[in-house]
C-alpha cells in the first residue's frame, strides 16, 4: 500500500468517526432538550368564584327554545402547565371513585365508569396548554333538588335520595345511562389522571365530601353544604 493510499485510509476512517460522534452528540442533544424542555401538568382546585360558583341549568332545544331551567352550583378544576413546553392534547380522566364506609374505611364504587371530564365551554380533549397557561376543566355540578325532575340525566331514584337532597354531577364526556354519573350525599375519594400526548399523567386525588343539603346562598352552600379538596 502506498503512502497516498495510507492517508487516504486514514481519512476515510477519519471521517466515519467524525459522522458517528456527530450522530450521537445529535442524539444526546436530543435527548438533553427532552428532560430541559417538557411540559408539567397540575391541578388545583379553589371551593370559591370563578373555579366554583353559582349560575343556572339550562335545558334548549336545536331550535334555541329553553324548556328547562334551575339553579345550580358548577364545580371546576383549574389545570396548569407549569413547564416550559405547550402540552397537546391534554385530558382530565376521571379514574376511580372509592366512598367511606361506616367503620371510616374507603371502598370502591363499582358501578361508576371512568371517564374523561368535559373542558369548560370546549367540551372534547383540549388542543393544547401554553408554558405557565391555564384551563379550566369542569368536575361537575348541583342542581336545586326541587327543580331535578326537569332534568331527566340529573336524577336517579335507585339512589334513594331523598327530594330535597342535593346529588353532585360529575361532567363526564357523557353521561352514562347507567346514571353512575350521579354522586349520592356521602364523602369520596375521586383519582384523576391528567395527561397529554406530550407529558407523563399526573395523579391527583379529590376529598369530596357532599352533606345533600342546598343552601340559595352561594357561601354558605360553598362552605356547608359540599367541601372538595386535593389529598
Amino acid at each position: 500500500m502506498t503512502q497516498t493510499d495510507w492517508i487516504q485510509a486514514i481519512a476515510t476512517c477519519v471521517l466515519v468517526f467524525a459522522t458517528a460522534g456527530l450522530a450521537i452528540v445529535a442524539a444526546f442533544q436530543d435527548r438533553v432538550r427532552g428532560w430541559l424542555t417538557q411540559p408539567k401538568l397540575d391541578v388545583n382546585l379553589k371551593l370559591s368564584p370563578p373555579d366554583c360558583h353559582k349560575t343556572s341549568l339550562k335545558s334548549i332545544t336545536k331550535e334555541g327554545v329553553v324548556v328547562a331551567e334551575a339553579s345550580c352550583y358548577y364545580f371546576r378544576l383549574l389545570v396548569k402547565n407549569t413547564g416550559n413546553q405547550r402540552a397537546e392534547l391534554v385530558e382530565v380522566w376521571a379514574a376511580e371513585l372509592k366512598k367511606r364506609q361506616a367503620d371510616g374505611s374507603f371502598k370502591t364504587v363499582e358501578e361508576f365508569l371512568p371517564m374523561n371530564l368535559v373542558w369548560s365551554h370546549v367540551r372534547r380533549v383540549l388542543d393544547s396548554i401554553s408554558p405557565d397557561m391555564q384551563k379550566f376543566c369542569d368536575l361537575g355540578h348541583i342542581i336545586d333538588p326541587a327543580e331535578r325532575p326537569k332534568f331527566p340525566m340529573e336524577d336517579n331514584p335507585k339512589l334513594g335520595v331523598a327530594s330535597d337532597k342535593a346529588i353532585l354531577s360529575l361532567d363526564l364526556e357523557m353521561q352514562p345511562f347507567t346514571m353512575s354519573h350521579l354522586i349520592p350525599p356521602g364523602a369520596y375519594q375521586l383519582t384523576l389522571k391528567v395527561a397529554a400526548a406530550n407529558a407523563k399523567p399526573v395523579s391527583k386525588r379529590l376529598e369530596v365530601i357532599l352533606t345533600g343539603d342546598w343552601y340559595k346562598d352561594e357561601r354558605k352552600m360553598l362552605g356547608e353544604g359540599i367541601t372538595i379538596r386535593t389529598l
